[in-house]
Parts: structure tokens; C-alpha cells; sequence
């Protein structure tokens, strides 16, 4: 799959992996989800056997034969085909001596990527002497809902790819050779970045590829940029301040650009004001962090469901008061939304408005939980018309500061408007937050207290920042239109 994306990834892959970064934190947790739905697959076949894995192809492409023999469900059975290895997720026994193939996704739904994958998968089973009817993409059904235990035929949903994958796997020899071919060179291919570096996900080589630009005022910081951004690259256009007066540019990137070039934000005072004038206090500014598992943890949850289990609250009763802080972690491996629900009702009053960054996630955790346990409902409604989303200014560049980098998210904006950074924070993204929360608390390997202690401050302080940081932001915007 790296090699579809890029021929030079691939080449780092086999030739110096230790030059590529490791897995994010965020990767990290993809990859244990992944194992996780595809036991449960394998709870729909019972009588299925796991093949002893070894890490030698043939090995495992000898042992995977003999267990054919057995013509039961097979887990993990492992084929050689030439250049090509892949290792089936299920086979499955059928008529006629031949085989179901299944493959599992972590996904609630089919990516063009996923046909490509069981196509080669397809082209390698084949070419080893299996018979296959049929190809299967199982993945994971959104609509799910968990009721006491986890059922996998409700969890699971399978679509017959058979059509797509033969299709695909015409060209798989082709795409092989060119690999290998790749591969085998001294050197790495020389590629030159496009859309590729980041579809279908963000290649993990960007940081080494495109270290030729400008650490500041890039052009693929232009808002939207899209393909635009490739086009002034092949007219030799490296930094946004360099963008000819005459080039095509809209209105947010007319706005960016003259930010950039001026050196100076770009503040539309009458739209700003109105947005201030909107918020009333006491005014209330929270985040969450949360957990969104593939195989729900609670009852009444659905597979990657937003599962609060952390807020940060402060509340400032009038434009000049100091900000009083309120804040929630979860304890233990039980369900944290009747705590959640129970602790905000409590705190956010029956007037003034609920601030928070990208509202619509912080109300959309509500709306959820809310659903999961009903007496909430009511409560929850009266919410959202008291939401005001502090990123709104910025996504409709109501205000622009060159030190955004041409993104608006709190990460960039909270530096930009105050100095504060997230800089020396032990965790300072979501996705790290989540990851480390689910493996201190919920995984499957035990974690020494002192451990499970210093995750839990590096979750206080980063989500205090987030909140601290938006009463921050509302000062400074206030201050620009004064």
C-alpha cells in the first residue's frame, strides 16, 4: 500500500526505515483498534484455527498449506506467490475445495484503498494454488449499538468485493514489478511532492520531502490552497509572499496573502465585533477530550462514539472577572458520562454562553451522551442555542495573523494571539491525549502507578491549556478591536 502511494516511501521502508519518524501516538491506537475488531471477526468462526505465525514467508506459506488440509476457518494464513506474501485475515472453507476470502477493516466504511489491498491479497492466494469463490471486506457497522455483551454479527458488516478486487488485480503483476524494481535501486526514486503525500493518508516522509521550503510563509500554508499551491510550485513560487499581484487568488486567500506580504494580521472590526457581542455572561469555556473505540466500552455506545472522559471548565462571571477553573478526570475502567453529565449540569447554570473551540464537537458529546442516559435530554437541548464556537472569527477570517501559518486551529492560534505554546508539554494533541488515556486505563497491558500518574498531569495540563488559552484568545480579539 505505501508503495501505491509512493514509489520513494517504499524505498525507505525497505532500504533505511530508521529514517522515517515512528508511529504517532494517535497511529499507534489505530493499529490496537484494528486488532481489536478483527478478533471479534474471528468470534464469528468459532471452530477457526490461528496459524502459528513466523516471520519467515515460506515458513508460514508452508504451514498455512498444511492447515488447508483441515478445511476449517483459517486465521492469519500466510501464501507466497513469486515477489508477493500476504497474510488473509479469514479464509473461510466453501464447495467445491474452495475458499471465502475475508479481509477486516477497523473502518465504518470501504475506502478505493481497501479494494486495491484485497486485490493483491487476491492475486497472491491465487497464484499459490487456492481456489477462491469469493472476496470479502468486513468492516465496522456504525449503526451498531452495544447491549450488554459485544455482538460480532451486529458489530461486523461484510461486503461482497469480489467484482472490484478481480477487476484490480489485472494490474497487481504490473504494480509488483515496478516495486520490486523500486526497491532494488541504490537510491531512492526522485519524486516530487504532490497531492500523493497526503492520500490516502499523510505520508510519513512529508518532514524529509518537502524540507526544501520555506519553514516560514510556505505556500501550501494558502487557505484552500489545494491545487493552486502545486501550480505556483511549478512556476518556481516557493513562499506566499511571493505570489504575483496578478495570480487568481479568492477572498480568504486575498486576505491571507496581503497578511503575510504586510507582516501585520488582518482584522475585519465590524464582523469581529459583532461576534463578540454576542457572547454573554457569566461566560463558560470548556473542552473535552475523549475516546472513540472501533468495539464500544459501554453499554448504550456505538463504535467510535466521542466518549468524554475528561473536561476542563472556566467560568468567568463578567468581562473583567478572573476565570474560576473547574476540572474532571476519570477514574477507573467504568463508564465517565453519568459523572460528566452530572458534574456539567451542575456547573453550567441556566444562562450565559458555553464557549468553546470547534463547538460542535463539544455539543455533539453531549447530544451522546445525553441519548445514553435519557434524564439528560432535556438539559442538553436547553444547551445549544448558548454554544458561541471561539474558532468562528478565524475560519471566516474575521481575524488573520501571519503567525497562524495559515491554519486555525487552537494549536496555531493560541501561540499567534498570546505567546503561550504547547511546546514542552508531555501530551499536546487530542489524538496523543486519547491514545495515552485508553492505555493507561482501559488496555491490556498493566501500567506501573508512577506511570499511570504522570499521564494523568500530562492529560490535566494539556486540557487546562486549551481552556486557559481560550480566555485568552477572547481577550486578545477583544483588545483588537478596541
Amino acid at each position: 500500500m505505501h508503495g501505491l502511494q509512493c514509489p520513494k516511501l517504499l524505498w525507505y521502508e525497505y532500504n533505511d526505515r530508521s529514517s522515517l519518524p515512528p508511529p504517532e501516538p494517535a497511529l499507534e491506537f489505530a493499529f490496537s483498534e484494528g486488532h481489536r475488531v478483527g478478533a471479534q471477526a474471528r468470534c464469528l468462526f468459532p471452530d477457526g484455527l490461528m496459524i502459528e505465525r513466523s516471520w519467515d514467508p515460506r515458513e508460514q506459506h508452508a504451514r498455512s498449506l498444511k492447515a488447508l488440509e483441515q478445511r476449517r476457518p483459517l486465521f492469519e494464513a500466510g501464501f507466497v506467490h513469486g515477489r508477493a506474501y500476504a497474510l488473509a485475515d479469514i479464509l473461510v472453507p466453501v464447495e467445491q475445495d474452495q475458499w471465502d476470502l475475508i479481509e477486516v477493516k477497523a473502518s465504518t466504511g470501504l475506502k478505493e484503498e481497501h479494494y486495491h489491498d484485497i486485490a493483491f491479497q487476491r492475486y497472491v492466494y491465487q497464484g499459490a494454488g487456492l481456489k477462491l469463490r469469493r472476496a470479502y471486506l468486513m468492516h465496522v457497522n456504525r449503526d451498531y449499538v452495544r447491549h450488554g455483551r459485544i455482538d460480532p454479527k451486529g458489530l461486523l458488516v461484510q461486503h461482497d468485493a469480489s467484482r472490484e478486487s478481480e477487476v484490480l488485480e489485472h494490474g497487481v503483476s504490473r504494480k509488483i514489478e515496478a516495486m520490486v524494481k523500486a526497491m532494488a535501486a541504490e537510491k531512492a526514486p526522485e519524486v516530487k511532492i504532490g497531492p500523493h503525500c497526503t492520500s490516502p493518508r499523510d505520508c510519513p516522509m512529508i518532514d524529509l520531502c518537502w524540507n526544501f521550503l520555506p519553514d516560514k510563509d510556505s505556500i501550501f500554508i494558502l487557505y484552500s490552497g489545494g491545487r493552486k499551491s502545486h501550480e505556483l510550485l511549478e512556476q518556481g513560487v516557493e513562499s506566499i509572499t511571493d505570489i504575483p499581484d496578478e495570480f487568481e487568488l479568492n477572498y480568504r486567500q486575498e486576505i491571507q496573502v496581503r497578511a503575510h506580504k504586510e507582516n501585520r494580521p488582518y482584522v475585519e472590526r465590524d464582523s469581529l465585533r459583532r461576534f463578540l457581542e454576542q457572547i454573554k455572561y457569566p461566560a463558560y469555556f470548556i473542552d473535552f477530550e475523549t475516546v472513540a473505540p472501533a468495539v464500544p466500552l459501554f453499554e448504550g455506545s456505538s463504535p467510535y462514539e466521542y466518549i468524554p472522559f475528561q473536561f476542563s471548565l472556566y467560568i468567568v462571571d463578567s468581562e473583567s472577572a478572573l476565570p474560576r477553573h473547574h476540572a474532571f478526570l476519570a477514574e477507573g475502567r467504568s463508564d465517565p458520562r453519568p459523572v460528566v453529565l452530572q458534574q456539567l449540569k451542575a456547573l453550567l447554570g441556566d444562562q450565559g454562553s458555553i464557549i468553546a473551540y470547534s463547538a460542535g464537537f463539544e455539543k455533539r458529546c453531549l447530544k451522546e451522551a445525553a441519548r445514553a442516559f435519557p434524564q439528560y435530554l432535556d438539559w442538553q437541548k436547553r444547551l445549544d442555542d448558548r454554544f458561541v464556537d471561539l474558532l468562528e472569527p478565524f475560519q471566516k477570517f474575521y481575524f488573520y495573523h501571519p503567525a497562524q501559518n495559515g491554519r486555525a486551529s487552537l494549536k496555531n492560534v493560541l501561540p499567534a494571539l498570546t505567546g503561550d505554546s504547547y511546546q514542552g508539554l508531555a501530551i499536546a494533541e487530542g489524538g496523543a491525549a486519547s491514545a495515552e488515556f485508553f492505555r493507561v486505563t482501559y488496555g491490556d497491558k498493566a501500567v506501573p502507578d508512577n506511570e499511570e500518574q504522570k499521564v494523568r498531569q500530562a492529560l490535566l495540563d494539556y486540557c487546562d491549556l486549551d481552556t486557559r488559552g481560550m480566555v485568552a484568545i477572547l481577550a486578545a480579539l477583544r483588545q483588537a478591536v478596541t
